[in-house]
């Protein structure tokens, strides 16, 4: 196996980096702020679902209390509905950067890695044979410092996209958290003893990844990518 160390060190960071970066700006800084008025939007429908009653009861008694009740219920649904469509956009955009990470490695792995007469054979397309055969030369991407927030993000895509089995099981171990309502963690009771059950994280439910967290697995990226450069580079293989 032999690499051109410069220009892989240059590729990690264009346009790998590049892309990463774009990815995850445009999340944070595009979409999510989509959803920062949804309060406001949600009092809005109350009033309008209040006015909507109102009219069609116009010529009959009213029950003002009634109204303003079903009225109130229509502006916590759009509410509760909006809330987990923001969580569940942040759920999958989370899934979306670890398969967008892995594609690249898979670029590196089937143009640079891969004799040119394997690069289209699927069956290769594996990241426990990727990293055999970075192995045979030297190289260990499990032990870069970054590694470990990365098989993170690896199990917490695999959550999101299939639910309830043995990624969910090995994220349980490390973020349990996670696996929590952020309103609901300062209870110690639930902080202990979390509801477990999966059903459909790309809802927004059952899975809560929050900003904080996406920024982490973006750093964790791109520092692999630096660790990664670094290593190579050093190695000059």
């Amino acid at each position: 196996m032999w690499f051109d160390p410069l220009f892989w060190s240059r590729y990690f960071k264009d346009p790998f980096s590049k892309q990463i970066t774009a990815f995850c700006d445009s999340i944070i800084d595009r979409v999510l702020p989509a959803f920062d008025n949804i309060d406001e939007e949600a009092e809005k429908v109350a009033e309008q679902e209040y006015t909507r009653i109102g009219n069609l009861s116009a010529n009959e008694y009213v029950d003002i209390e009634k109204i303003a009740e079903s009225a109130q219920d229509a502006g916590i649904e759009y509410h509760e509905l909006l809330s987990r469509a923001k969580q569940g956009l942040m759920n999958i955009a989370t899934a979306g950067l670890y398969h967008l990470f892995e594609q690249q490695l898979l670029f590196f792995y089937r143009r640079q890695v891969l004799h040119t007469s394997q690069e289209n054979d699927t069956k290769l397309f594996k990241l426990k044979e990727l990293k055999t055969r970075l192995a045979s030369g030297g190289i260990d991407i499990e032990k870069l410092p970054s590694w470990p927030k990365i098989n993170e993000l690896r199990l917490v895509a695999n959550t999101v996209k299939h639910g309830e089995g043995d990624s969910a099981e090995q994220l349980r171990d490390i973020r349990q958290d996670l696996f929590i309502h952020p309103s609901l963690r300062s209870n110690d009771f639930l902080a202990n003893n979390p509801h477990y059950t999966i059903y459909m994280p790309m809802s927004g439910e059952d899975i809560f990844v929050e900003v904080n967290d996406f920024q982490k697995y973006k750093d964790a990226v791109l520092g692999f990518w630096e660790e990664f450069s670094t290593l190579i580079l050093a190695k000059g293989i």
